[in-house]
């Protein structure tokens, strides 16, 4: 089984039962034809009930994810952005876009978590 939930209210969007599939080892999105795959030694396919929204998604792959209890904020990071999301209401805070030239590949938060520090691929 397959749960697809909506970050923005925390509720079960879709669910999908895989029949004929013993163990589900990689799901990925293609959200441009609202399509899920799902695979282990074969694989399925899907379509979303809702449409992508580029506001409060993310098509490209994620290198990290931090939480901060702090400051009550998530940090993902993929390629060459970071997104920050509120952590009570689930919702976009900010978009750092095009942060490097290369692909990021670390994500810190220092000891106050006031400041993000980024690595890149080419250091």
């Amino acid at each position: 089984m397959v749960k697809v939930w909506s970050i923005l209210d925390y509720s079960c969007i879709q669910t999908f039962y895989m029949t004929n599939v013993s163990n589900c080892t990689c799901i990925c999105a293609i959200p441009k034809h609202r399509r899920l795959i799902c695979g282990s030694h074969g694989f399925k396919a899907f379509e979303y009930a809702r449409p992508y929204t580029p506001e409060v998604s993310d098509d490209t792959p994620i290198c990290t994810a931090i939480f901060s209890p702090i400051r009550n904020e998530i940090y993902v990071a993929g390629e060459y952005s970071i997104k920050i999301w509120k952590g009570t209401s689930g919702k976009p805070v900010r978009v750092l876009k095009n942060i490097f030239t290369q692909v990021i590949s670390s994500v810190r938060l220092d000891d106050a978590h006031r400041n993000i520090i980024i690595g890149s691929h080419d250091g």
